[in-house]
């Protein structure tokens, strides 16, 4: 098949790129950055320019949408950009779906669509009540492709994605950053008290939900993760130090010393039976694997 990933170049995206390559399907990348596969095609671009977009998905079958704005600080300092990438983008993209006929968007939604849980685990039957500027735009992202759906017969599966890690993620987020600094024997900062519960999952399980949806699960929301370990950002911090025998210690920090979300959500852990029923998903790297594999990158460079 024709798939063009948009934000293909970045941790999430490249994974999936690598999977679809193995797949020998015939892969497009649209991103700001350069992909590092020579076995596909690129095009450089940005999901806010409607008229690039139009002309960039021309020719494919399916589109795998995760060009977005990132992080927490990022997005909660730039909401005007946020919103406008993370919700005009994804109204181009489906435009330009419209106008060429895909025949399926898969869409990287989040778990921050849901806010602070009521219940947990949390399944897709919950009420979204985001709470960030992230959250707000994906939700409204996410209502924007069925709305699509429902005019103009495009089929789509939405994943919301629960705490993706990787050997390949930036080291300003969580986990990176934390084998980073117990790498250095560097005192890692806690926002908050530590307690904020979480589930980790490492990319390569996420791309593989998307490859197993290429054909599946049409017109449905998905929470994919991995569920199997939760664990407190202190507890998360502590079995990195022992797994890297590092003499960091743990220094705690208030959220509004750390510029932190004054919304931080305190507890994710997703409810993947959904995912398990209508794609046979099931993680399989461990957190303990998925961390030295991090530990391991970060060695190398």
């Amino acid at each position: 098949m024709k798939i063009l990933v948009t934000g293909g170049s970045g941790l999430i995206g490249s994974a999936i790129v690598r999977r679809l390559l193995d797949l020998e399907h015939e892969v497009s990348v649209f991103d700001i950055k350069k992909s590092k596969f020579q076995d596909c095609n690129f095009f450089e671009g940005n999901v806010t320019d409607s008229e690039r977009i139009k002309d960039v998905v021309k020719g494919h079958e399916i589109v795998i949408h995760l060009a977005a704005t990132l992080g927490v600080i990022n997005t909660e300092t730039n909401p005007v950009k946020t919103l406008d990438t993370n919700m005009g983008g994804t109204r181009n993209v489906l435009e330009a779906c419209k106008i060429h006929g895909v025949k399926k968007i898969i869409f990287s939604s989040s778990s921050e669509v849901y806010g602070e849980p009521t219940k947990i685990p949390i399944n897709e039957l919950d009420k979204p009540i985001p709470i960030t500027t992230y959250g707000i735009a994906k939700f409204a992202a996410e209502e924007y492709i069925k709305a699509y759906s429902r005019n103009f017969n495009l089929n789509y599966t939405i994943f919301r994605l629960f705490n993706v890690y990787g050997d390949e993620q930036a080291v300003d987020w969580v986990l990176p950053e934390f084998v980073n600094k117990a790498i250095q024997n560097q005192d890692i900062i806690i926002h908050g008290d530590g307690s904020q519960t979480r589930c980790f999952c490492h990319v390569s399980d996420v791309a593989n939900a998307f490859t197993l949806a290429l054909d599946k699960a049409e017109g449905e929301i998905i929470n994919v993760g991995n569920n199997s370990e939760p664990i407190s950002i202190k507890d998360l911090a502590l079995k990195i130090i022992k797994l890297t025998n590092s003499k960091s210690e743990l220094k705690f920090q208030s959220f509004e010393e750390s510029k932190r979300n004054r919304n931080e959500i305190m507890k994710r852990m997703p409810d993947i039976k959904k995912a398990q029923m209508k794609l046979d998903y099931k993680p399989t790297i461990s957190l303990e694997d998925g961390i030295m594999k991090v530990v391991n990158k970060i060695n190398s460079t």
